[in-house]
């Protein structure tokens, strides 16, 4: 079975914190998602048109977490922003892919004093500076990868989906902080 960016990033995520990710569930969940409506756009499977995310072409892909998105796009009633649906994928897309990488055995869980740490089977080198993968991380969250600026071969959507999964991280840390 192939690794999708999604499977990356969270493998990612687990190396770099040392296997806290519960620390992270809104930053690693927003990234996530945008990992997925990524793979989704260069599969050719959704668009973005005026900020508004539409599917192109629906059916499965053979990939669980992104067949399960592809779904919630074709059953939702209204067309919604980028952002409104990396908010909206952000809680479930991060579950289910954990679930799948514990089951294929890529993440492993080690038991810590007060909780479960999810480490990489495998050591993780650093993300490539100037990949897709390093773009969702930075966005994220600014440890996780220096910043970068989009190569001019990289595809719109990258760039369109990494500015709005850092949007969606702004107004979740507002929130939190205000209470808003």
């Amino acid at each position: 079975m192939r690794t999708s960016l999604a499977d990356e990033v969270a493998l990612c995520v687990a190396a770099s914190t040392g296997g806290r990710t519960a620390s992270w569930r809104v930053e690693l969940g927003l990234a996530l998602a945008g990992a997925v409506l990524i793979d989704l756009a260069l599969a050719d499977r959704v668009v973005v048109r005026h900020d508004l995310l539409l599917i192109n072409r629906p059916g499965p892909l053979g990939d669980s977490v992104q067949d399960e998105v592809l779904r919630r796009l074709a059953a939702r009633r209204r067309v919604g922003s980028v952002q409104e649906w990396i908010e909206r994928l952000a809680p479930s897309v991060r579950d289910h892919v954990q679930a799948e990488l514990l089951a294929r055995g890529l993440l492993i869980p080690v038991a810590g004093r007060w909780s479960v740490r999810l480490h990489p089977r495998h050591h993780r080198p650093a993300p490539d500076p100037d990949g897709t993968v390093s773009g969702l991380l930075h966005a994220a969250h600014r440890n996780w990868a220096p910043a970068r600026t989009p190569r001019a071969d990289e595809p719109d959507i990258v760039a369109v989906v990494c500015a709005k999964v850092e949007s969606c991280v702004l107004a979740a840390a507002r929130r939190l902080a205000y209470g808003f």
